[in-house]
């Protein structure tokens, strides 16, 4: 005959459960820090996503505003023109003057600029953008800093329709570093 125990062998005992709850502490403890890091990770891949894009976009803004462009001498002054110690270009656009439809003059043939000079150049918060005179009218990027121009007046180097933009586009990360994503690029004038 077999003997019944009457004792109860279910459940858990006080140490068990505080053994259990440490390995539960200690694998909550190791996912936090994984999701604290990969935070981390992605914030500082999102900023230098951010800058990348930015440079990107006021590069591409900007060839696209000079492709409206070209090298011309009204006054005495040749435009594009470096001014501001290499901070700012000033350019002038075609505009059709006479109302025939083109942006030159049906009886002489010659091209017809527009009486605006325009400047590409920062401002304090470091956006790029096209301005007549103190206005802003084109938006062209974010981010900008050390903005340097050039045309073959200050780089004898460069096409004699050329125009060069140098610049950074920076941003601080928060954690005593900045996303940098550096641009060098060139546009040829139409004429």
């Amino acid at each position: 005959m077999r003997h019944i125990s009457l004792t109860s062998t279910e459940g858990f005992t006080l140490v068990e459960a505080a053994i259990s709850i440490g390995i539960l502490v200690t694998l909550m403890a190791s996912a936090f820090s994984l999701v604290f890091d990969m935070s981390s990770f992605l914030r500082d891949y999102d900023d230098d996503v951010t800058v990348q894009t930015e440079g990107q976009r006021a590069a591409s803004r900007f060839l696209e505003v000079l492709r409206e462009s070209g090298r011309v001498t009204i006054g005495g002054v040749t435009y594009p023109r470096v001014v501001s110690g290499g901070a700012e270009l000033q350019f002038r656009v075609l505009q059709d003057l006479d109302g025939n439809g083109y942006a030159f003059d049906a009886a002489t043939g010659a091209l017809e600029w527009s009486p605006k000079v325009f400047t590409i150049k920062t401002d304090g918060s470091g956006s790029l953008g096209v301005y007549d005179g103190a206005t802003p009218v084109h938006a062209l990027g974010r981010h900008v800093t050390g903005l340097e121009f050039s045309t073959i007046q200050e780089n004898a180097a460069l096409h004699l329709r050329e125009v060069r933009m140098q610049f950074e586009a920076r941003k601080p990360t928060g954690k005593g570093h900045d996303a940098v994503y550096g641009v060098d690029t060139s546009v040829h004038l139409r004429n």
